[in-house]
């Protein structure tokens, strides 16, 4: 008897001491091999970091997400509700799946090509009585507060990272009192958020063509004039993007078993449009004709970036921990 609870006890305090050791070994994994990951969950909408919306006119789904960072891979993971006859998915006949790269609010519908200087002048000084364009970034002196107008009112950047990964430059700040931001009411969105698209008033120039867009109510319009953007905001500056159907998406085969049995899984190499210019990912399930898009439910989806298990990605982790470290304590580097 005494040597079961000698035994025992020996069992328990290894199991003391391994647990805390295998939390602190998990800890340090995750930090050097981050995964951010993105859940739909079509009973809790609350709880989805992403919506999924229906494109009939393709006879698909499309959805995306905006990562915090960049990681090598790209996992997708639906499972599908069963329609209350028969489930599309259990035709066995597999979805074409894709993923690209853009910013979303550049993936919005063409609008009304903008041909006249006056027509482009109601677009840039939308709802804005001022002298500042809508589009402009507007710096807080001596404060590390930038905002971004937008029909008038402003948009706080919560910190620099953000302002970075949505393409912006701090070349292009304009300093300004208070009493000139005062000008200026908050905007619903009061804060930019990963989950925002770029607000109406957004430049953009997209490569190789060189056009120039502007962003208004959903929708992108050519401007087909740079010199009428020129003479009514001579310092403009615009946000680089790849040009739509420039780049080639990437695909993923489906296992017709998995989908079979309403399910899909998928493995995106990011690295293969490392060049595309855009940190949006745009996700597009095109499912054949025999299948209604109207009769495909999603249950719940996953979308998880995955860093690369590489001495490399391990040294980068501990340098953005490092910086991270200097600029908030040591430096406290801002805008």
């Amino acid at each position: 008897m005494e040597k079961k609870l000698e035994t025992t006890y020996r069992v328990l305090r290894v199991l003391i001491y391994l647990i805390p050791a295998i939390a602190v070994v998990t800890g340090i994994y995750l930090i050097l091999f981050p995964i951010e990951t993105y859940k739909y969950v079509s009973d809790q909408p609350n709880l989805s970091k992403f919506e999924i919306e229906k494109d009939r006119e393709e006879n698909g789904l499309t959805f995306g997400v905006f990562p915090i960072q960049n990681h090598r891979f790209v996992d997708l993971n639906m499972e599908f509700k069963e329609t209350e006859e028969s489930s599309c998915t259990g035709t066995g006949k597999c979805p074409e799946i894709s993923v690209q790269k853009s910013y979303r609010s550049f993936l919005f519908p063409d609008g009304e090509p903008i041909k006249s200087k006056e027509e482009l002048n109601d677009f840039i000084f939308s709802a804005n009585a001022t002298k500042y364009p809508n589009g402009s970034l507007l710096h807080l002196k001596p404060t590390d507060e930038v905002y971004v107008v937008t029909n008038g009112k402003k948009i706080l950047f919560p910190g620099p990272e953000i302002f970075r990964a949505f393409g912006y430059s701090f070349d292009n700040l304009v300093d300004v009192e208070k009493s000139v931001l005062d000008q200026f009411p908050n905007a619903d969105d009061r804060v930019f958020l990963w989950s925002h698209p770029h607000p109406d008033g957004t430049i953009f120039q997209s490569f190789p063509s060189h056009k120039l867009y502007i962003v208004s109510s959903g929708k992108k319009r050519l401007i087909e004039n740079e010199k009428f953007l020129n003479e009514i905001w001579p310092n403009f500056f615009a946000i680089a993007v790849s040009d739509i159907g420039s780049q080639t998406p990437l695909s993923c085969q489906v296992n017709t078993e998995d989908i079979s049995n309403g399910k899909l899984e998928c493995r995106f190499d990011s690295f293969k449009i490392a060049e595309n210019i855009g940190r949006y990912y745009h996700f597009s399930l095109i499912f054949p004709e025999e299948c209604n898009v109207d009769d495909i439910h999603v249950r719940n989806a996953k979308i998880a970036f995955v860093a690369e298990k590489s001495y490399a990605t391990a040294k980068d982790s501990l340098r953005t921990i490092f910086a991270s470290i200097l600029n908030r304590y040591i430096y406290k580097e801002g805008y």
